[in-house]
Parts: C-alpha cells; structure tokens; sequence
C-alpha cells in the first residue's frame, strides 16, 4: 500500500520517475504538434543554444531580456565556432560544469575583449512577474520574469541560480568576463546570486549533463588532461540548424494559471502522502518550469 500511495502522490505532483527525465524540468513527455494550448509557449531557435557532446545534446535557452550583451557575446562565437571541439574542463560534483578554453590552453585562438557584467537590472514594471516568495532568505522576495526565477530588492532584479541556470565565467574583478561558461549543477548556489552575469539555462539534456566527467575537487573541479575531459564536439544556435535538427521545445508560462495551480498545490502540500505539511514557504529554485517536446502527430 506505501507503494501505491506514494505512485499517486507522483502523480499528483506531475512529476515522473528519475529514468524517464530528459531534461531538469518536470514534464517531458512529447505534446501532439496540433495541440493549441496558450498556457504553453513555443521556445524560439534563434534563442536555443545546442550543445552536442560527446555524452549527448544538451540544450540552453538563452534569455536575452536580463543579459542581452553576453547573449549577444554568445551568439557571435557560436556563429564563428568558438565553442566547436571545446572541453568541460573544470567540473565540480553538486556544484558547476565549466566550459570553453582554459587560459593557458589559447594558443593562436584570439583574446576576446572582456565583458561589462550584467549582474542586474532595474525592476521593469511591464514584466509578466509572478511573485512567488516575500520574503526571501537572500533577497525580499523571489519569483518568476518570463519563465526565469528571479529575485527582488530596491528596485534592481537578477537572476537567481537554481540548478541548470548558465553564467560566464569570469576572474575575481567583475568586468572580466570573456567566453568560458559555467553551467549550475546540483544545489543552488545562490551565493552567485548578483555576483555572476548569468544569461540562460538549461531546458533540456539533464541526462548528458549528468554524465559530464567530473574533476577532483582537491584540484578546483580542474581536469589537467585535455584527453580526460567532455567535449563539446559541435554548438550552434537552433535557427542554424537544419529543421530535422531542431528540437520543437515549449514551455508551461508562469503567468498561466496552470503554472500558478502547480505552486498552489506545492505550496499546500493537501496529498495524503503528506504528514507534515509545511509553512507554506516555497523557494523558488523548487518549482522547475515544465518544458516538453512537441511532435507531429
């Protein structure tokens, strides 16, 4: 009977089990191609990073809205085959996924100019904002801007670092950012919060990312040897790649009220799994925007 009940509490969660995942969202089953349903949103190529590895495709969506010159950054060396052969070379369990040229490995590649960061940006009061939590532990309060979690104070907004969420690199100086990315593994680490110019996440691929080789974490997550490290065999956006190629991803909009009832029942916690039920708190790196597949029918 334990068995039973904690099956219907999956599936009253939506949730399905660790094996059938493909990506670090909730819903990944594939959404007939006729299917019309404004709650769900189509996710435009031209905003899509492909990434395919040698543990397989995982895919960024890039949110040009709140970093618009490192998406813009990002775009030009993907069209020029920056990223094309490039290793994760430094990757660290529970904690990052790095990747691009190390700096002592350049070689005859170009020095790129570094970057201003995008650590934040004033509260536009046009954004389609969910308010999620008020307050919250690190900020005054946390919610979701366009299907991104986000954070609030005095008026300025960022991206918040929940697992999955992509920034760049950079050295101790905040305006050193060049071409190295750093994807968010594992817990969040909201100590990045407003310290790191993030500009994207990923939506799909959480299998491939999961088998990234990981480095010592005596060395900084560091893989010395090229030839032990992932590779990222080939990036390209997705309005570059033949329609065959594409995957036709959409996402459940947080300003629906389907998105809104999920939090709701999150947050009540009213299956009869539940003994404690909580404060009704909820940090905003827990509900995951659905993203699935749509396919021809």
């Amino acid at each position: 009977m334990r068995v039973i009940s904690f099956c219907a509490l999956v599936v009253a969660l939506g949730l399905g089990s660790a094996a059938a995942q493909q990506t670090p969202t909730t819903t990944t089953t594939a959404a007939p191609a006729a299917t019309v349903n404004s709650a769900w949103q189509l996710l435009p190529q031209d905003n899509l990073l492909y990434l395919e590895t040698d543990q397989g495709r995982i895919v960024i969506l890039l949110a040009p809205a709140f970093a618009p010159e490192h998406v813009k950054r990002v775009k030009e060396l993907v069209k020029a085959g920056f990223y094309d052969g490039v290793t994760f070379y430094r990757v660290i369990e529970g904690f990052v996924a790095q990747f691009g040229v190390p700096e002592h490995e350049w070689g005859s590649r170009a020095k790129l100019t570094p970057m201003k960061a995008e650590f934040s940006w004033p509260v536009r009061s046009g954004d389609p904002y969910l308010l999620v939590q008020r307050p919250d532990l690190l900020a005054e309060e946390t919610g979701f801007n366009q299907g991104f979690a986000v954070a609030r104070e005095q008026n300025q907004e960022w991206l918040v670092h929940c697992p999955g969420v992509v920034n760049m690199a950079r050295a101790n100086e905040p305006d050193t950012a060049v071409a190295d990315i750093a994807i968010m593994m594992g817990q969040a680490p909201r100590h990045l919060d407003k310290n790191m110019s993030a500009f994207g996440k990923v939506i799909w691929g959480q299998y491939a990312l999961n088998r990234i080789r990981r480095g010592d974490t005596a060395d900084g997550g560091v893989i010395g040897s090229a030839t032990a490290r992932s590779v990222i065999k080939q990036a390209r956006l997705g309005s570059d790649l033949a329609p065959e190629r594409q995957l036709q991803l959409e996402w459940l909009s947080t300003t629906s009220s389907e998105f809104s009832q999920s939090l709701a029942e999150r947050r009540s916690r009213t299956h009869v799994f539940y003994q404690h039920k909580g404060n009704g708190n909820m940090d905003v790196c827990y509900p995951q925007v659905p993203v699935r597949e749509v396919k021809p029918v």
